[in-house]
């Protein structure tokens, strides 16, 4: 795989609807902490102002995707944001996975160069299931993975080698309130594969079923629809 080229910089998608983004302050403290840690760099009211402004632009109505890019222009930053519809992110239907080895995988942050990503979904044919060279379960593409077992919800720790999502928190939080149990727990391959059903979160999407080999069950859709509730 190409690593990522920090020099192309790190950015956040957001669901904007009703004149608001989601988890804002979640999202925005977690593109901070990026910056910071990767170009020691402190961003300011700018990103506050940039984002204002394009959400500012949202017609009212269907959601919208909020992309704000944050760019290394020594020694500052350069801050952009946008709106877009969300495209394919509005569907709710199952997302094929195949497994892709990343050792050690992504890491902690979202890169603007995704050309390894996109290379491996179009070989594989699918979304990239990026697991370590163990084949211990990581992350998916552009969302956590979760494993259902009974009323067990896991997802993989955020151990340093995952992007840690603001729904993934948002939903660790709350599944509980549909019944679930919600957990961080290493999950292998194999785990995966025999969960009773897999779940993909992100905060474009919120949650969908995903699948392997296998059609998902029609626990999954009836899991992700009532998740996407509480992430609402």
């Amino acid at each position: 795989m190409t690593s990522p080229d920090p020099a192309s910089g790190v950015f956040e998608t957001i669901r904007a609807e009703g004149g608001e983004a989601r988890y804002l302050a979640d999202h925005l403290a977690r593109l901070r902490a990026s910056v910071r840690a990767l170009y020691a760099v402190e961003l300011g009211d700018e990103l506050d102002a940039a984002v204002a402004d394009a959400v500012g632009t949202a017609p009212d109505g269907a959601a919208r995707r909020l992309r704000v890019v944050a760019t290394p222009a020594p020694p500052a930053i350069v801050v952009d944001a946008s709106l877009s519809p969300l495209g394919q992110a509005a569907q709710h239907r199952a997302v094929p996975l195949r497994a892709w080895t990343v050792q050690g995988g992504l890491g902690p942050h979202k890169w603007v160069d995704r050309r390894g990503i996109d290379a491996a979904a179009g070989w594989l044919g699918a979304t990239p299931l990026i697991v370590d060279d163990d084949g211990e379960v990581l992350e998916a593409a552009w969302a956590n993975v979760w494993a259902l077992e009974g009323t067990r919800l896991l997802t993989p720790p955020a151990d340093g080698r995952i992007l840690p999502g603001v729904t993934r928190a948002r939903l660790l939080a709350v599944a509980g309130d549909v019944g679930l149990e919600p957990a961080e727990e290493r999950l292998s391959l194999e785990r995966l594969a025999s969960a009773d059903a897999i779940l993909l979160t992100s905060s474009l999407r919120l949650a969908v079923p995903g699948r392997l080999a296998h059609e998902p069950s029609g626990r999954a859709a009836e899991v992700a629809a009532a998740l996407r509730e509480r992430a609402l």
